[in-house]
């Protein structure tokens, strides 16, 4: 279905003298789409069905603002990706903390982005290795706002993210999850 719209799509834009990319890169990025609606939709639905909305809201996005500057792994299949990341989003936040692992889960999470971030950038984004100690800043420092804002909710994203750094997508690599 994806690899007829993506034909579709790049058929059409020939068709209005546009230079389209082929047909394979029009297919990943719908995939890619697919795959990040369908987590944000299915965890903000089971967010809203249990009472946790707002919470599940701040887990996507805090997710995926420091995702993006930090990179990390990547799941090979796409399905999988969902069926994970749905659950987990939307486990978060229900899970509370007291203030003493609210701060012992911000600082080991603190620690690994300054240790490890960014990871796996260069498989999928293209920002330059000469941005990546200030990268490496910016979410070592967008952690450590934990400190003060004192959430669990991004005390466990951070941590989870920061988790992710650890594992290396082989060169293969494998699809957006």
């Amino acid at each position: 279905m994806l690899r007829r719209a993506a034909e579709s799509l790049h058929g059409g834009m020939v068709r209005n003298g546009v230079s389209p990319p082929s047909v394979d890169v029009i297919y990943y990025a719908l995939n890619v789409a697919g795959n990040t609606l369908s987590i944000i939709g299915l965890t903000l639905l089971i967010g809203w069905f249990t009472d946790a909305l707002p919470d599940t809201a701040l887990a996507l996005v805090s997710f995926a603002l420091i995702r993006m500057f930090s990179g990390g792994y990547h799941l090979k299949s796409g399905w999988f990706c969902i069926i994970a990341s749905t659950a987990v989003m939307s486990v978060i936040p229900h899970i509370v903390l007291n203030d003493l692992w609210v701060c012992v889960f911000t600082a080991a999470a603190a620690l690994l982005f300054l240790i490890f971030a960014p990871s796996n950038l260069d498989k999928y984004a293209r920002i330059a290795p000469g941005y990546y100690p200030l990268l490496k800043a910016l979410t070592t420092a967008a952690v450590a706002a934990n400190f003060f804002i004192r959430s669990d909710v991004l005390a466990l994203v951070c941590l989870l993210q920061a988790v992710s750094l650890l594992i290396k997508n082989t060169p293969e690599g494998g699809e957006q999850g």
